[in-house]
């Protein structure tokens, strides 16, 4: 004599239960974020464990936290030194031919200005960081669009222009540079200490 077998759950219940059983486990896997200081390998470069500090005191003070001395005794737990302030550079490229402008002249400032602001997206980026947002859908196995976009936010100050310098024919090539006292100064107020 063989037993009736029970039916069949409808296959989204299926699907539904699967993919809640999914998430759970992963939720599971996901840890707290960690500072900076603390995902520094064993022997940070001082400009890497600069900027390691300045991450974490600058998050602290976005989410409206006073920063503490946290960072800086998470380092040296780890048994590193306090990183000096060290320059931070910034380097921008822009084409003379690309800038809207009548004459030769003017498309040439246009091309120092524009290269000097990417330097200055690069220095925001250096301090700040860069937020990145990627999207990818798939349709039977195939990749069907893939986004990735890039945010920066932040405010420079002090950055000083070191050099522009003609590339080519048809572009420059601007550097600029927070000095070692403007990265302590970013750095102590960071800390609340100004």
């Amino acid at each position: 004599m063989t037993r009736p077998s029970k039916p069949l759950p409808p296959l989204g219940k299926v699907l539904t239960l699967s993919v809640m059983s999914l998430g759970m486990a992963l939720s599971a896997c996901v840890k707290m974020p960690m500072r900076a200081v603390q995902a520094l390998p064993s022997n940070p470069a001082p400009e890497t464990a600069a900027l390691a500090v300045t991450k974490d005191n600058l998050d602290a003070l976005s989410t409206g936290k006073q920063p503490s001395m946290a960072s800086m005794a998470a380092q040296k737990a780890l048994g590193q030194a306090v990183p000096e302030p060290v320059q931070i550079t910034g380097v921008g490229y822009s084409q003379i031919g690309a800038q809207p402008g009548k004459t030769l002249n003017e498309r040439r400032l246009m091309a120092m200005r524009a290269a000097r602001m990417e330097a200055m997206r690069d220095l925001t980026e250096q301090v700040h960081g860069l937020q990145l947002t990627s999207d990818t859908t798939l349709r039977d196995n195939v990749i069907r669009s893939d986004n990735l976009r890039g945010v920066v936010a932040g405010e420079i100050r002090g950055a000083k222009t070191l050099r522009i310098v003609p590339k080519g024919n048809d572009s420059y090539q601007v550097i600029l540079a927070l000095d070692p006292s403007t990265v302590a100064y970013i750095l102590r107020a960071a800390r609340g200490q100004v």
